[in-house]
């Protein structure tokens, strides 16, 4: 854990010297796009200083905001009415608070995405973004398990507190949670990004051509 100043630069040169090339492509590449920009830095940062969990937190926004902006940006265009503080409003109000499932639907069928990239969407949303959004342990752990010592908490004289060695499912061990969170978010938050970032790419490409 860090501690005071010292250790903490310490450890973000040691996180960015193990990150760099990891996200790279992303942290280097902007879109062009200020509205999007923003949010695609500040994830490559996070994943940059390893505060992964942040990272699968603030990708979750930028994928609902991203495919919500586009649809708006697609159904709301208007190129006469030179009023842009009305042009989207009707649009913005039928969308802005939609769940993700029907605003991935409404994407592909308005041909922001492919079929095959609506596919891959919402499987990031059921692997990465429902379980991290709504804290579902049983999502977020699924089938993993550890091993360990069975605890006896009151041993008699001469036993020893530990008894035999136990398979425990994590999604119902509240007490190695924590840990266990923070290790699979180290993995899971750059696969999660670069898929995202990918079709976000491939997505302001087509819109803009």
């Amino acid at each position: 854990m860090i501690d005071n100043k010292q250790n903490a630069e310490k450890n973000a040169i040691q996180k960015i010297n193990e990150n760099y090339n990891e996200i790279k492509f992303q942290l280097e590449n902007a879109y062009g796009s200020s509205q999007f920009d923003f949010l695609r830095e500040e994830i490559c940062l996070c994943i940059l200083y390893g505060l992964n969990q942040s990272a699968i937190t603030l990708t979750n926004h930028f994928f609902e905001n991203f495919f919500k902006t586009m649809i708006q940006l697609k159904l709301g265009y208007d190129k006469n009415n030179i009023d842009l503080g009305s042009m989207y409003k009707n649009v913005i109000d039928k969308y802005d608070d939609k769940n993700l499932e029907l605003v991935i639907d409404v994407s592909c069928s308005n041909g922001l995405i492919t079929k095959e990239q609506k596919k891959i969407l919402k499987v990031l949303k059921t692997k990465y973004r429902n379980p991290y959004s709504h804290a579902t342990k049983k999502e977020i752990f699924g089938e993993d398990k550890l091993v360990g010592f069975q605890v006896n908490p009151n041993p008699t004289y001469g036993e020893s507190p530990f008894s035999e060695v136990k398979e425990y499912e994590t999604k119902y061990n509240i007490g190695v949670q924590g840990l266990f969170q923070e290790l699979k978010a180290r993995k899971e938050a750059k696969e999660y990004f670069i898929q995202l970032d990918s079709i976000i790419r491939e997505t302001l490409d087509k819109f803009y051509k």
